[in-house]
């Protein structure tokens, strides 16, 4: 890599650091370019050279930083194999941890639950954050149909329910947290977490 273009992506990691840092303080809708500028030490042109508005810089930001979904529920099904439980309760406590021990992606997880107004809710990129993946979706769903199979599902739950409520429990959790994360150690009771939604979807408590 040249030095031109080295300094260039120190400048663009430099902007993207100053971007986080004030979409935390102060919100996404209230944050301007001139603000990250200042906060970065760059001129409103060296931003513009790398991103072509602030929803651009955003997209940036949230690019570098989100759980490998795809990843963490492909991992699962080939390691555990056909038992659905197992698979589950896996991606469950892998993605809670990421958000434990993954620090850059604890600050974008809080900017996209907590520091995005209304305005920006309809933004397409922060569903790389808040949502599956449409291949992450599929995986997840049909673990719930074989655990259907073999007679370990709620008997109310179907697999697409079941899906949604297990997303939605997840995010619920991490929303919580994240409005604190002193007020307790989410990493000392994620396996007491996970182990009540896996159980709370399950005939018996089946595992």
């Amino acid at each position: 890599m040249s030095r031109r273009k080295a300094d260039a992506e120190r400048t663009r990691e430099t902007i993207l650091d100053a971007a986080e840092t004030t979409f935390l303080a102060q919100g996404v809708s209230r944050t301007t370019l001139a603000h990250i500028a200042q906060a970065a030490g760059v001129t409103r042109g060296a931003i513009y050279w790398h991103f072509e508005d602030k929803a651009a810089l955003f997209d940036a930001l949230l690019e570098r930083v989100r759980i490998p979904l795809d990843e963490i529920v492909d991992d699962a099904t080939q390691q555990l194999g056909a038992t659905p439980v197992a698979c589950l309760r896996d991606i469950a406590l892998r993605s809670l941890g990421g958000i434990c021990h993954d620090l850059p992606l604890q600050r974008a997880a809080t900017i996209v639950l907590h520091r995005c107004e209304k305005l920006e809710d309809d933004h397409p990129r922060i569903s790389m954050i808040t949502r599956l993946s449409e291949h992450a979706e599929a995986r997840v769903e049909q673990l719930f149909e074989q655990a259907q199979r073999a007679g370990q599902l709620r008997a109310d739950l179907t697999p697409e329910s079941a899906r949604r409520q297990f997303h939605g429990f997840l995010i619920g959790v991490c929303f919580d947290w994240l409005q604190d994360p002193h007020q307790y150690s989410l990493a000392d009771e994620c396996a007491g977490i996970v182990e009540t939604l896996v159980r709370g979807m399950l005939v018996d408590g089946t595992s």
